[in-house]
């Protein structure tokens, strides 16, 4: 068997179009990209190359997915396998569950059709940092101001009508040679190098600050950070946020942490401990990207979440999949029997906006309201938002 090649990627797929967006974005995450079109050219490239990261529809022609999963074990092939295909969300688990079964290394699925920036991020989380950046620059970047802040609003529901009350930091990186990076493209080399923390201080930090800039404009509005597993593990995270908050003269409610179901695994007792400290100074807790994987459900009961985050692949699939629909549906509904907010973000289209409006959901989040934008933006998009008739659907509760 060769070796494993780094940062190779093997796109396999019966859609040119597709692969040709594979090649690209694998470009600018900084790896190679072969592909196969079929399954005699599939068993070809892993004849003469074994790449880090294999990324195979399961809809191919001459050999389905399943088939070539089985295939794939009985080569002992050890890349690192991502599913990919417009097929409803079960049948992707099952099919990963099942190469687990076989001894593969299953990373993740990918629900078709996926955002550009949704492939990106997930690439880069399972390859090596892109040879483009290196460790200085990133370091570079924190401490001479590279980094910045946009924010994507979050409307809720209010009187009838849905209102702009909060916006994800999310982070870019503009760099001086390569121009803007999206997280997909520096934040594996965060995690790896240890530099996470110092980004996430970065970021909250400027949510903080721009929540009190705000604030001096008249707008009482919010914001929500994701958080590292990192600073889950710190102590003396809760007090040294909480001096951040006064320096800025900002309301702890204002500020919601997003964190994973991946932040409790290592030391739950610790976990808890910062959970329930920052909860009684007052800050939100965002259960993020809640409904794909393995999300817990004894999570929310036993950690103290003040909102649950449902998944936007999962959002992707309600106006294609009745069962994604009656799983969002349930998610909102568990929600508000154990008295959390629900969220639902990545909201591409209308019909998505309608049925979460209908089915409950108290806040909404994604491209169909507005792209995430510089925070000097804000003002004005709310302006236009607030113009708008947003008239609520009546809810029904079953």
């Amino acid at each position: 068997m060769f070796r494993r090649e780094r940062n190779l990627l093997l796109a396999v797929d019966d859609e040119a179009d597709f692969l040709e967006l594979i090649e690209q974005i694998g470009k600018g995450v900084g790896c190679t990209v072969i592909t196969a079109d079929s399954a005699a050219s599939f068993r070809e490239q892993l004849s003469q190359r074994q790449p880090a990261l294999i990324l195979l529809d399961l809809q191919m022609p001459g050999m389905d997915g399943i088939e070539a999963l089985r295939y794939l074990a009985r080569q002992n092939v050890t890349s690192g396998i991502l599913l990919a295909s417009g097929m409803d969300q079960r049948v992707l688990a099952s099919a990963r569950q099942l190469g687990e079964s076989l001894g593969l290394k299953m990373l993740g699925t990918l629900q078709k059709p996926a955002m550009l920036e949704d492939i990106e991020t997930l690439l880069a989380k399972h390859l090596e940092p892109s040879s483009r950046i290196s460790v200085e620059e990133l370091r570079t970047a924190i401490d001479e101001h590279e980094l910045i802040v946009h924010y994507q609003p979050k409307v809720v529901r209010a009187a009838n009508d849905w209102h702009v009350r909060s916006a994800e930091a999310l982070v870019r990186w503009r760099h001086p040679r390569l121009g803007l990076l999206y997280p997909g493209e520096f934040l594996p080399l965060a995690e790896q190098s240890g530099l996470i923390v110092d980004l996430t201080d970065f970021v909250l930090t400027d949510a903080i600050r721009q929540i009190g800039h705000w604030g001096t404009r008249g707008l009482d509005l919010g914001a929500a950070v994701n958080l590292s597993p990192r600073l889950v593990q710190d102590l003396e995270f809760p007090e040294r946020l909480s001096r951040v908050l006064r320096e800025f003269e900002v309301r702890p409610e204002q500020l919601t942490l997003e964190v994973t179901e991946a932040a409790s695994v290592d030391d739950p007792e610790l976990v808890m401990d910062i959970f329930t400290r920052l909860r009684v100074k007052g800050v939100g807790l965002s259960l993020d990207d809640f409904g794909i994987g393995t999300s817990s459900l004894t999570l929310l009961y036993k950690m103290p979440f003040s909102e649950v985050k449902i998944d936007g692949l999962l959002i992707s699939e309600i106006a294609q999949s009745k069962a994604a629909a009656t799983v969002v549906r349930a998610i909102v509904e568990l929600a508000h029997n154990l008295s959390l907010t629900a969220c639902a973000e990545g909201i591409e289209n209308s019909p998505s906006f309608e049925f979460l409006e209908q089915c409950g959901c108290d806040a909404l989040q994604g491209d169909f309201i507005a792209p995430s934008m510089p925070a000097s933006e804000i003002e004005s998009f709310i302006d236009v938002w607030n113009g708008a008739d947003h008239t609520l659907v009546p809810v029904v509760r079953k």
